[in-house]
């Protein structure tokens, strides 16, 4: 079995990356990991994955018997197949990943995708979209951006205490009573800064203005 290496790309079976910047980083990865059916995609467009992970309920007969020795069945219908990989992985020591092919098809796992995010504290994790990244913010940081950058903040906890400076909206303590409070927004500059009084936020930017 191959042993996986910093930083991770993981890639789930979703609509497969069309957008330049998801290709270059997928261009440049050093592990692959694939989610069960995503490999059939992926290896249609000439990559091969390191480890495919999955119940194992979308991958091609042919790719099953060809990378026999790079499977690892999770059967666990508790867990989705991208958080299946996502856990595999921090289980071996990977602390970077970046996941492609979490959006499109279903817009149900999509939604479940993301959030996901909010799950994994403690690892860089970031998913890449055709049309930007979504991350997440467990403390108070700064980060990079470019002016005009479309920017969405979003917290399931409606308690946190949000604060920003370089956004077009900036929030001074604010918190978010609903899910599409934080929508819209816009960077003013390379960077801005947003401060948390607690728990964990997902953002959203843009790749173009």
């Amino acid at each position: 079995m191959n042993k996986l290496k910093n930083p991770l790309i993981i890639i789930a079976n979703g609509e497969f990356p069309t957008h330049s910047i998801p290709l270059q980083i997928l261009d440049k990865a050093t592990s692959i990991l694939a989610c069960d059916g995503a490999a059939n995609t992926l290896i249609e467009k000439g990559y091969i994955p390191d480890i495919i992970i999955g119940d194992l309920d979308s991958l091609s007969d042919k790719n099953r018997e060809e990378y026999k020795n790079r499977i690892i069945l999770k059967d666990d219908q508790s867990q989705n197949d991208l958080r299946k990989a996502i856990n595999y992985a921090i289980d071996n020591n990977i602390n970077a990943i970046s996941i492609l092919g979490a959006s499109g098809k279903r817009e149900d796992h999509m939604i479940g995708n993301i959030f996901s995010l909010l799950d994994y504290k403690h690892i860089n994790i970031k998913i890449y979209t055709d049309t930007g990244i979504f991350s997440c913010i467990h403390r108070s940081q700064k980060i990079e951006s470019k002016k005009g950058q479309k920017i969405s903040v979003f917290a399931l906890d409606n308690s946190i205490e949000i604060t920003s400076n370089n956004l077009k909206y900036n929030f001074s303590k604010s918190t978010l009573s609903s899910i599409y409070k934080g929508t819209l927004n816009e960077s003013l500059s390379d960077s801005f800064q947003l401060s948390i009084s607690h728990g964990s936020i997902l953002i959203f930017q843009s790749y173009n203005q």
